[in-house]
């Protein structure tokens, strides 16, 4: 399983040093760079370490690079090691991206930002190498929010993602969230998210740093590791032992038995602390036709 892989090169650079790409060097804003595939990167959709400007703690995004610097020590540290190989591999190769949404600038840093990277992402996804995700910061980070906080506005935000999204919901994945087999689904395709809460206390390795912070993988990632394969159970095994040295707490039961896939899987995209486990038909997500603005 690779629901804890979480993405990009390594760096040893200060947030107010590090290289950046903007506009101006890949052309204008209706032109924006392009990444190591070849694939167009909107606005805000960063590959690598190349983050936006630092212009001032008060300005959008200001406070990406902190929260990126934390983000890298936390998948990269050894002490113990992060849970899934996976994903520090990604890390240490600089194969995935970033985004984020600032939650002071909804009109201009905001979801309908985060759709469009979303879509620019998904392109590069299926080009790219296959073990790769999207990492989205949402903040600022906003010191005593508690995890149920965090959690009620990370399905907020996968709620008003789908509202941006014209394409239609595949036929093969229920539209109904209390359907064993749904998942949540962005242009036409279903994605694994998670959420990582700094509100987390025992369970470590979903806390990835000061603000709530989004990890979207395309379906493409779990080829030839799917959960029935050998392949599959074997990294699972080699996540749950990882999991097991790094957090406080017991392998959440959620992620199932290490043997099987499993169903419901929103279950896993926001984890409690606890082993806490919500009912069936108690996903947050709402059910019904998705509202197009």
């Amino acid at each position: 399983m690779v629901s804890y892989a979480a993405p990009t090169a390594r760096v040893s650079v200060t947030s107010r040093s590090r290289r950046v790409n903007t506009p101006s060097e890949g052309g204008s804003s209706s032109c924006p760079s392009r990444n190591s595939t070849g694939v167009p990167l909107s606005p805000h959709l960063w590959a690598g370490s190349h983050l936006p400007p630092l212009l001032s703690e008060d300005g959008p995004f200001g406070w990406v690079p902190d929260a990126y610097d934390t983000f890298v020590a936390r998948l990269l540290g050894t002490d113990p090691a992060y849970p899934c190989s996976f994903g520090v591999t990604g890390q240490q190769r600089g194969n995935n991206s970033f985004s984020a949404v600032d939650t002071r600038h909804p009109g201009t840093h905001g979801v309908k930002a985060l759709a469009d990277s979303l879509h620019a992402y998904r392109e590069r996804a299926w080009r790219g190498p296959k073990r790769q995700s999207l990492v989205v910061f949402v903040g600022p980070a906003e010191p005593g929010r508690s995890l149920a906080d965090d959690h009620g506005r990370f399905w907020e935000l996968l709620a008003e993602l789908s509202t941006y999204d014209t394409e239609p919901w595949p036929n093969d994945v229920p539209r109904d969230p209390s359907d064993p087999d749904w998942q949540w689904c962005f242009a036409s395709e279903p994605w694994f998210v998670f959420a990582a809460s700094p509100a987390h206390r025992a369970r470590r390795s979903r806390d990835l740093g000061p603000c709530l912070t989004l990890v979207f993988q395309v379906r493409r990632v779990f080829d030839g590791i799917g959960g029935s394969t050998v392949a599959g159970k074997a990294a699972k095994r080699r996540v749950r032992e990882g999991l097991r040295r790094y957090d406080l707490t017991d392998v959440h039961p959620s992620l199932g038995d290490g043997e099987h896939s499993t169903d419901f899987k929103w279950r896993q995209y926001a984890l409690q602390d606890d082993g806490t486990t919500p009912a069936a038909g108690a996903c947050p997500y709402p059910y019904g036709e998705r509202p197009h603005p």
